[in-house]
């Protein structure tokens, strides 16, 4: 509410004289009656520095609609119109020009005829209810029955009450408001008192950063969501700053930032990063491990937020991803990663939950969450590819004839080569057990002194009908020596060896 004219020719402590009414303003919507709004001045005694201490509104016992309100204060019943609202197509922003407890009692006034839907604290934010959502409140004339009004402490002409914690709160707000009522997130719905037509307000006034407000309200999670991005640990990206800069806590100036809330990165250092959220009022908000350039800072130690012309070398999402990936939300939902890595959950409830990721190109993950009423969360997990059993197989001697030696490595089943068997039989096709009850190929002895027993070449035995067996060395050979087999045991064996083998062939592929 901005003061236009003196409209009060006296004012005590006990009562109020008007001597002026109100002016009016037309809207946007023609045949509407046109009302009452705050194109009048409030009293001074509302508008005394001293006020707001000297003044607490009493709320009233019933719940605020909005989730994060302090109460609900209502507004007296004179300044709004009951259910008045016709659609909802704006969010408009106001300042008080005054206080916050001070807004509050004039809101409560009968005297006032004005009114809003919210009304927002300077030095932390903190909001208020007075009117309900399906009520008009008056705040911008005709326009009334389409707009939701959300005051802020403060003065025009006064810059310092812009908080970064008002910014913030508000925010957090108007965002509620928006996906409440289906309001679009833009410039054209989320407006200014003097946006609308018709207005003799020039509220909230050049001082108001329009740029970080709506930075802020495009950036918070819709309420109930999980969203997150997955990334490849293998696949972080590396940043250099170009220029000495900091890592923030905030989008605000570094000015504004005291030594817990800002760490120093000299020009030339390097930022490993996990992820990096898209353009945010100039900034990236980086997802990183512990350990980097900012260690130590508590708010500072995961993420922060970077100046995006301080450093050079930003990844593109994909480069970076886990695509594909199957995220199971408290072991029931699943969702699969986008070529981003991206993925989200709708509906879910205040609480605790964990987020698992399933093995397969991936090792298997759990991650969990604390979900607030209000807003949702974001979350960016880290992922270790699962190494390829093919390949890099340094303890291979070769005896596998599927060349997956590794991935069998400390295994050993009964009748393979190199492996236990009973005296006198129980080995795979083409190969009998030795003196020394161990698997050897046919023909080569029974201490394997050909060179071809115990460490023989698997391509001899059962050539490539048998090319799924990996038979390993009698040293990894773990059975017990004392049992016996019975030729269908045997038999059961040797089935199960084959179908383990088919399986791990196939999980390789």
């Amino acid at each position: 509410m901005v003061r236009s004219s003196q409209v009060f020719a006296s004012l005590s402590l006990m009562s109020l004289v008007l001597v002026a009414a109100p002016a009016f303003a037309g809207g946007p919507q023609l045949g509407l009656d046109i009302e009452p709004e705050d194109h009048h001045d409030r009293p001074e005694f509302y508008e005394t520095p001293g006020f707001a201490d000297d003044y607490i509104p009493l709320p009233s016992q019933e719940d605020a609609e909005y989730p994060l309100a302090a109460s609900f204060n209502p507004a007296d019943a004179s300044n709004y119109s009951a259910g008045g609202m016709i659609s909802y197509d704006y969010v408009v922003v106001h300042t008080v020009q005054g206080s916050y407890a001070g807004c509050q009692s004039w809101f409560q006034n009968s005297a006032a005829n004005v009114s809003a839907h919210f009304v927002a604290r300077s030095s932390d934010g903190e909001v208020t209810q007075m009117v309900h959502l399906s009520d008009k409140a008056w705040h911008v004339g005709s326009s009334n029955g389409y707009a939701i009004g959300i005051e802020h402490e403060g003065f025009i002409d006064e810059p310092a009450w812009y908080t970064w914690e008002m910014y913030s709160g508000s925010a957090l707000l108007s965002r509620w408001i928006a996906d409440e009522l289906a309001i679009p997130l833009d410039r054209d719905h989320i407006v200014g008192h003097v946006e609308l037509p018709n207005q003799t307000h020039t509220d909230p006034g050049d001082n108001w950063n329009w740029a970080l407000y709506m930075a802020l309200i495009t950036d918070i999670v819709d309420e109930g969501r999980v969203e997150g991005y997955v990334v490849d640990n293998t696949a972080q990206c590396t940043i250099t700053a170009t220029s000495d800069t900091w890592v923030k806590t905030t989008l605000e100036d570094s000015a504004e930032l005291d030594d817990t809330q800002k760490c120093s990165i000299p020009a030339g250092t390097q930022l490993t990063y996990l992820h990096a959220d898209d353009d945010m009022y100039g900034h990236h908000r980086l997802y990183y491990e512990a350990g980097g350039p900012c260690d130590g800072f508590i708010d500072l130690d995961r993420q922060g937020f970077v100046y995006d012309g301080h450093f050079s070398g930003f990844c593109e999402d994909a480069e970076v991803a886990a695509a594909g990936v199957t995220v199971v939300l408290d072991g029931g939902a699943q969702v699969e990663t986008d070529a981003n890595g991206y993925f989200a959950f709708d509906g879910v409830g205040p609480g605790a939950h964990t987020i698992d990721l399933l093995e397969g190109d991936y090792e298997a993950t759990l991650e969990p969450i604390e979900l607030d009423v209000y807003p949702g969360t974001r979350v960016v997990i880290g992922a270790d590819p699962i190494a390829d059993g093919g390949s890099g197989d340094s303890g291979d001697s070769g005896d596998s004839a599927d060349e997956g030696g590794a991935d069998d490595e400390g295994e050993c089943w009964i009748g393979a080569q190199g492996c236990a068997c009973t005296p006198g039989g129980g080995c795979d096709p083409g190969l009998v057990c030795d003196s020394t009850n161990i698997c050897v190929p046919e023909g080569s002895g029974e201490s394997g002194e050909d060179g071809s027993g115990g460490n023989g070449n698997a391509d001899e035995v059962g050539g490539e009908e048998d090319a799924g067996l990996d038979y390993l060395e009698a040293d990894s050979c773990a059975v017990d020596e004392e049992r016996q087999g019975a030729p269908l045991g045997l038999a059961l064996v040797v089935l199960m060896s084959v179908l383990r083998r088919r399986e791990k062939s196939l999980k390789k592929a």
